[in-house]
């Protein structure tokens, strides 16, 4: 039987997670057949389900939860939460699970990140499609006695293994200040607070699916404007750092208010790191800035390149044996966080780092910037009705330039000496993303622009 659903669940299943605007591309509906077609694909029992504060996260839920459960699962629900301790219930309970949330997209967006037992995401190639195939057979089997629902509190579990190798009350004398952008790091930020030393000051930390300070994703500048504002005119925080909507980012500001590149942040990390894993295997993607693996090599680790995308990412990383990764959307994944993003894990490094940095005298700006090598334009998205024939034909336009290298590998590499760029399909828009760097801001800049206008025409062709 073939089901008829109103939701345009094409657009809505990408090739990490399940992703789209509510209701037209993901609704009640669809996600009740999401949660039995996961739940009997894979044969489970028992799954975990948590949420975002996103105004239609409560009914997505709910709409999981009867679905598990008519399919025969025990439910254990988790609550409100962000999406790296759902990771850390499915790796410590070793149980499956969906985290309800669409991360940094604009608020009418709402989605699943699925896992398997031990935190393993579910890909398009590994999972999503057998769950969409199944959905369009439209085949399920009513369990003889539906699944119960529970509920569990991890949030102190999670809260101690966080900080299991950080003593109370440390980071004395450290002024942070934090934008919650009225998303989940506000959960866990007042946490922070009491366990911690650090005075840290916390801006919009009421939970609200409308986002009402500003858009979801911190990385872009567009949504940075209020912390800046309040670094620069107080001069009086060490640093600043603000999160998504499910808090899995997480972007650093210097004292002077001024944007950090994540790759200067995940430089910093892999130092520290090395310090203790000695020619330890470094992750990186082709949007990572080129600063990043030059710090690695000369820390003694080995830069691994991987495919952008937090489910590319934590598969490669369990593969080759990787201890650490850094991608330029500012998710930062550990080994010891069962291969996942943790935004805390980063931010406990860097508090580290910059607290031995401040008692030789320097400031944050003075700490990262020999790690900020380059100047990389912010990532520009554009839509195009054909990602695989739009990137073709730009990789033709960039050949004819004859650029010094051009590799294709998630996307095309383009590299003209003096500046070097990427271009790589979006992995949940249907666009194409271009970043372009140099030791030249302007520079890059204008090679990216004359970049995008040409995808621009093709994209009306």
């Amino acid at each position: 039987m073939k089901l008829n659903l109103r939701a345009d669940y094409t657009r809505a299943f990408k090739e990490a997670d399940i992703r789209g605007v509510y209701p037209t591309e993901i609704d009640d509906e669809l996600v009740y057949f999401i949660a039995r077609a996961f739940i009997e694909e894979n044969s489970y029992k028992k799954v975990l389900v948590c949420r975002d504060m996103r105004l239609s996260s409560d009914a997505l839920r709910d709409a999981f939860v009867k679905g598990a459960t008519d399919s025969g699962a025990e439910v254990v629900d988790i609550g409100l939460f962000h999406s790296p301790g759902l990771y850390f219930a499915s790796g410590s309970l070793d149980l499956p699970g969906v985290m309800i949330t669409a991360s940094h997209s604009p608020k009418e967006y709402n989605g699943l990140k699925l896992v398997r037992a031990g935190a393993i995401p579910l890909t398009e190639t590994d999972g999503l499609r057998l769950i969409r195939k199944r959905i369009e057979r439209g085949v399920f089997t009513d369990a003889i006695q539906p699944g119960k629902v529970t509920k569990k509190d991890v949030q102190k579990a999670w809260q101690r293994y966080i900080l299991k190798e950080v003593g109370a009350k440390t980071f004395a004398g450290l002024h942070i200040l934090a934008d919650a952008g009225s998303g989940m790091a506000a959960t866990f930020l007042p946490l922070v607070k009491e366990k911690l030393a650090a005075d840290i000051d916390v801006l919009f930390p009421e939970l609200d699916g409308t986002f009402p300070s500003r858009a979801s994703d911190p990385t872009l500048k567009k949504n940075q404007a209020q912390i800046q504002k309040q670094l620069k005119a107080t001069h009086t925080y060490d640093f600043g750092i603000s999160f998504d909507g499910d808090a899995d980012r997480i972007a650093f500001f210097d004292e002077k208010g001024i944007y950090i590149n994540s790759a200067a942040i995940g430089a910093l990390v892999a130092q520290h790191l090395l310090k203790t894993h000695p020619q330890a295997k470094l992750g990186y993607t082709v949007l990572t800035s080129r600063a990043y693996q030059e710090v690695i090599k000369e820390g003694g680790g080995k830069p691994v390149r991987m495919k952008v995308g937090h489910a590319f990412i934590k598969k490669t990383m369990r593969e080759k044996d990787v201890l650490f990764a850094c991608e330029h959307s500012g998710h930062f994944y550990y080994q010891d966080y069962f291969y996942t993003d943790s935004v805390m894990r980063t931010l406990l490094i860097v508090l580290k780092e910059y607290e031995a940095a401040k008692k030789r005298g320097l400031t944050f700006s003075q700490l990262v910037r020999p790690l900020a090598r380059y100047s990389q334009t912010e990532d520009v998205i554009i839509e195009v009705d054909d990602k695989k024939s739009a990137l073709e034909r730009t990789a033709d336009y960039l050949h004819k330039k004859v650029p010094l290298r051009l590799e294709k590998y998630d996307g095309y590499t383009v590299d003209f000496g003096d500046v070097w760029g990427v271009i790589k399909p979006s992995v949940t828009e249907f666009a194409l993303k271009v970043l372009f760097e140099s030791k030249s801001a302007r520079h890059a800049k204008n090679v990216q622009l004359e970049v995008i206008e040409h995808i621009k025409k093709i994209a009306k062709k």
